[in-house]
């Protein structure tokens, strides 16, 4: 159904999807049809209940064989972000496997300022582009890029940290190194799949699996001791189109808890008590912010429900 590229290309672009056909047909993979590098495939893991995201990408095959560019669409056995993605790693050719929303846009230089990036950082094992919120007001880039120049002005330099909490902050700092990535904009060499997946667990109260980018990310800047590399050059505009998420439930708010306690075991693998001890505060200012946000019994209700599957995580251990 789909062409072959003769040659495997330096970067895979792997997208799971799920009934978001008008994202892939206006955002995504018109960004990714306009690049200035055809060095690159796309691998589309779709869990759609329709054939209309296969339809779209029927539609886009002769488009990127033209600039002799691999689009292939795959039935994904699974749904849950987290799963389709492991799954897609199976396929993707490339050196560079790159991961992005079916709502990012990327800029026309993201797939080669991301090749640039990964040759000059020859030994980091994870980089990506800038992201940018097409949510943000009118001039709300030019503001950011003033704030930076401030910022290096009195010698400040912010960066992507996660914190032993389990919380990460610093998503619009400036290009360098970094401790995490975006999962809209997020690329790991090939060889980190043989050591690391990313964590099934963070599904377990919805297929969303928040936080499952800053989870993987900062695993694998901790495995390999080397920071992340966000690249000078590209950029990525993420667009955030309405999709098939829990808000508001009892079960959003268990996977606020238990996917904030599963990152913060990512941050805190040689200090696990110190960790423990750090999360208990931050569990209770959770409860706080949910139980305004949500109400407070289904903010309890989430709180028992995650405290439940750590209890059971731990005695499967």
């Amino acid at each position: 159904m789909f062409s072959e590229c003769r040659k495997a290309p330096t970067v895979s672009i792997i997208i799971a999807t799920k009934n978001r056909d008008e994202a892939l047909r206006t955002i995504s993979l018109p960004s990714l049809l306009n690049q200035d590098d055809g060095d690159f495939e796309v691998v589309l893991w779709d869990a759609s209940d329709s054939s209309r995201s296969r339809d779209v990408a029927c539609d886009f095959e002769d488009m990127f064989a033209v600039r002799g560019i691999s689009l292939r669409c795959f039935a994904a056995p699974r749904s849950g972000l987290v799963s389709q993605r492991n799954d897609a790693v199976r396929e993707a050719t490339g050196k560079l496997l790159f991961f992005i929303d079916d709502d990012s846009e990327m800029s026309s230089d993201g797939v080669s300022g991301l090749k640039e990036c990964f040759t000059e950082y020859s030994q980091s094992m994870g980089g990506a582009l800038r992201v940018e919120d097409a949510s943000d007001e009118a001039g709300g880039g030019r503001r950011q890029r003033w704030k930076d120049v401030f910022y290096k002005m009195i010698g400040h330099t912010r960066k992507r940290k996660v914190a032993l909490s389990g919380s990460a902050k610093g998503l619009g700092a400036p290009p360098g190194e970094a401790e995490w990535l975006s999962g809209c904009s997020m690329a790991f060499r090939r060889e980190v799949f043989n050591d690391l997946r990313f964590n099934e667990k963070l599904e377990t109260f919805g297929p969303y699996a928040l936080a499952e980018d800053i989870e993987f990310s900062h695993r694998v800047y901790k495995h390999y001791g080397r920071p992340l590399m966000v690249a000078e050059k590209g950029r990525v505009v993420h667009h955030a189109v309405s999709g098939e998420r829990v808000a508001g439930t009892d079960a959003k708010a268990a996977m606020v808890f238990y996917n904030r306690y599963l990152v913060m075991l990512a941050a805190s693998q040689r200090r696990r008590l110190a960790g423990h001890l750090v999360f208990a505060w931050t569990a209770l200012r959770i409860l706080v912010k949910l139980s305004r946000s949500f109400g407070v019994r289904t903010a309890l209700r989430g709180l028992r429900m995650a405290v439940r599957q750590v209890l059971k995580d731990r005695k499967s251990i």
